[in-house]
């Protein structure tokens, strides 16, 4: 078990103080990098004589907290500016900045260009507190050790048939950034060994076609809030991991053969007032059958709603034969009921954690449960064989919500534990336990272990 970091920073008392002389250099940065995080190197310089010569080694720069403290912008640069100016490492292999660059762009791009020409393998750049996209004159293209590169509102372009840049890049991550399909066809022809690309809040329209083809070690594909993206084809046979959070798009999925992971948080498009989406959710479906995690929101169990089809009425039929997780996050506006929710449990035999989640939604009265549904519900004979642990976050002690303890723990024959998180603010809570109620459902099934 690692220890906590403040524990870590009290061992800089035990330091020799011949460091420099009883190790060889590689390894004190190694050991500085692993257990001193930079931002406690100038306060504790004073106490070994590697401090007091102020040699600063650590090659991993990591100014994501930097602002935990309240510090002000010019402390923050101060602080930021005295290390790389004291920096006397051979490399930099991580570099993580959070901060509003507005003013001190220059200073910026100086921290940066040292990281370039000290072997930086990972780069992170978030300058989203100042809410402007930076214009970083640096071509990261060229940067040939460099394994991971996340940034955030920070102008990022890779010329295609780049001679050596970015080879062994395996993570990408663009938020707030303008993509183009030319620069999509750069990236996959550039980074032959990415494994992951993030895209977050992109400007860009029309088609995303991805062409991994090649790849064979592209794995995961997130993407989120593409409000003007119409529609998403995927040549991806080795991806693994899917993770979309927008609404509903059009998705060619012909060329993925591993999916094992979904997560498909749709929201509502309410300019699509008169538009179906669950259409667009059904089109999609089969590349989502063989998926052993799936976590996604009630739109796409509302999509298995009863319509005519050949002239009956009747709910579409998909089997999720590999599923083990299932996550079910709701929102409002909600048409789907437990009735959903057992059905499609009923249709992935294999499940083995359930996890419902609604922190900001209550079901209105009457709709846990449709009438028609609640008859059809108790004359079917749910069988739950495989599920071992059931979860409800957000459980604010409603009739409703103890409707669906009873119901999992009734009708889940493997069921072992099942946990009701409440919220942590308690003016959310709607009422106190309802401990006769909870104390009954418990004698009922002895089996069960209800976590409050």
């Amino acid at each position: 078990m690692s220890e906590p970091p403040n524990k870590k920073i009290k061992r800089i008392d035990e330091l020799p103080e011949d460091l420099t002389v009883e190790l060889p250099e590689y390894l004190v940065e190694y050991i500085i990098s692993m257990y001193f995080p930079i931002q406690y190197v100038l306060q504790n310089r004073v106490v070994s004589k590697t401090f007091r010569e102020v040699v600063i080694r650590s090659r991993d720069l990591d100014f994501g907290r930097i602002y935990s403290r309240r510090r002000s912008q010019s402390e923050v640069v101060s602080i930021i500016e005295e290390i790389f100016n004291q920096h006397k490492g051979s490399e930099i292999n991580r570099f993580v900045l959070i901060l509003n660059h507005i003013g001190v762009e220059d200073k910026v791009l100086s921290w940066v260009k040292t990281c370039l020409s000290k072997n930086i393998q990972e780069l992170t750049l978030d300058f989203s507190k100042s809410k402007k996209v930076m214009d970083l004159s640096v071509d990261l293209s060229a940067i040939e050790a460099l394994t991971v590169l996340k940034l955030r509102w920070c102008k990022f372009e890779i010329p295609n048939n780049t001679p050596k840049g970015l080879r062994l890049l395996r993570t990408l991550a663009l938020m707030k950034s303008k993509v183009t399909p030319e620069m999509i066809d750069a990236i996959f022809s550039n980074c032959i060994h990415l494994e992951t690309l993030v895209l977050t809040r992109w400007i860009t329209h029309g088609v995303l076609s991805i062409n991994a083809h090649n790849h064979k070690r592209f794995k995961e594909l997130v993407l989120y809030c593409m409000p003007n993206r119409l529609q998403i084809i995927l040549d991806a046979p080795t991806l693994e991991c899917y993770k979309y959070e927008g609404f509903v798009r059009i998705l060619d999925f012909s060329r993925v053969d591993a999916l094992k992971e979904a997560k498909l948080h749709y929201i509502k498009n309410y300019s699509w007032r008169y538009y179906d989406s669950s259409y667009m959710v059904l089109a999609n479906m089969v590349a989502y059958t063989g998926v052993h995690v799936l976590s996604t929101t009630n739109i796409f169990l509302e999509s298995f709603k009863e319509r005519y089809i050949e002239g009956e009425m009747r709910s579409p039929i998909f089997k999720f034969l590999n599923l083990k997780e299932f996550c079910i996050l709701f929102k409002a506006p909600n048409l789907c009921t437990l009735y959903h929710i057992s059905e499609f449990l009923k249709r992935s035999p294999k499940v083995e954690k359930v996890l419902i989640e609604i922190k900001k939604f209550t079901f209105e009265p009457g709709m846990l449960c449709i009438i028609h549904q609640k008859s059809y519900m108790e004359s079917s004979n749910y069988k739950f064989n495989s599920i071992k642990e059931v979860t409800i976050d957000g459980y604010k002690n409603h009739w409703h919500e103890l409707d669906i303890v009873q119901f999992f723990c009734g009708h889940a024959k493997s069921l072992k534990k099942l946990k009701l998180i409440m919220p942590k603010n308690v003016k959310k809570r709607a009422r106190g336990l309802d401990y006769a109620r909870l104390d009954y459902i418990r004698s009922r099934f002895p089996c069960v272990k209800v976590e409050v």
